[in-house]
């Protein structure tokens, strides 16, 4: 593929816009199938592409001639083109040079980058429904926050003035950023907890620390010996009981390409009674789908069913 016709079907999605937008070509949503192995975003002042299937060479140079020469408008001042395959994750920095501090900026609130941490930077651009969702209700609510990851949810919660937040994720590494992120906003004085532990091992500590006004369930698809969402998702909605206040709120989440909304949905017909569905929520900007999104978020009212307490 020649840089003319690379620069041809990018032309149309890497233009200035006035509206906050991080993810600038989704290739993965199948929109324009000859690019379905490339993703774009901006990190302000940082160009961020990911390659998720290897290229030629010249695909690659043709690749980086096309960004560069977008990156002027974008107001852009650095390049990273991230090769994801082939089980690795290198980031290229082709020109420029990284902020000290990298971060992404979002609905008011920033979250430290970590462009040396593998494939993940640290945050997913494509959950910012999600953090609006949360901090729209999250005034004098108590949060508990699974699969945590770096806490943008935690965070977004705080911002919306939540009474308290626990997080909890098994890897340390990314509470640590978490807290990175709260300090970053000024919420290090907050009330929040931070559990680096495996969650099915966890449930009378978190029980102890409360019972839950909103509840975010956003786990790994697939991460080999702590979690995979078929089997393992059931599991975590038949022990939410023991945690929900009488009346609280739930997002329930699964990115996951091969399983659909119906998945999820009878998923929590059929494991958490008292749970009625209230709505969908909408996908990122940017983030464009041929069919169904893989990042699947529903909106959930609690109610705790009598029989529980009789």
């Amino acid at each position: 593929m020649s840089a003319s016709r690379i620069s041809d079907l990018l032309a149309p999605y890497l233009v200035p816009v006035s509206a906050e937008k991080i993810r600038y070509f989704h290739g993965r949503g199948k929109t324009v199938p000859e690019l379905e192995w490339l993703t774009v975003d901006r990190f302000d002042p940082v160009l961020v592409a990911t390659v998720f299937r290897a290229q030629s060479e010249d695909t690659l140079q043709d690749l980086r001639i096309s960004l560069q020469a977008a990156m002027a408008s974008l107001e852009c001042t650095a390049l990273v083109v991230q090769h994801r395959y082939d089980g690795k994750a290198d980031n290229e920095v082709v020109c420029g040079e990284l902020p000290a501090e990298p971060v992404a900026q979002e609905q008011g609130m920033k979250y430290k980058l970590d462009f040396q941490r593998g494939q993940n930077l640290g945050f997913f651009a494509d959950m910012s429904e999600g953090r609006r969702w949360i901090r729209e209700r999250a005034e004098g609510k108590k949060v508990l926050n699974l699969f945590s990851f770096t806490c943008s949810f935690s965070v977004a919660a705080l911002a919306g003035g939540a009474d308290s937040v626990v997080n909890i994720d098994l890897s340390d590494a990314a509470l640590t950023l978490g807290k990175q992120n709260h300090a970053l906003n000024g919420f290090q004085a907050a009330q929040v907890h931070y559990l680096p532990h495996n969650i099915f091992r966890s449930w009378k500590k978190l029980h102890s620390l409360g019972r839950y006004d909103i509840i975010v369930i956003d786990p790994p698809s697939a991460q080999k010996g702590s979690f995979m969402v078929e089997k393992d998702y059931p599991k975590v909605l038949r022990k939410l009981h023991r945690l929900l206040a009488p009346e609280a709120e739930i997002l329930a989440c699964v990115n996951a390409p091969w399983l659909n909304y119906a998945w999820l949905e009878q998923c929590v017909e059929e494991n958490l009674p008292g749970a009625v569905k209230v709505s969908r929520l909408s996908g990122a900007a940017g983030f464009d789908e041929a069919g169904e999104p893989a990042l699947k978020t529903i909106h959930y009212r609690y109610t705790r069913p009598e029989e529980l307490d009789n």
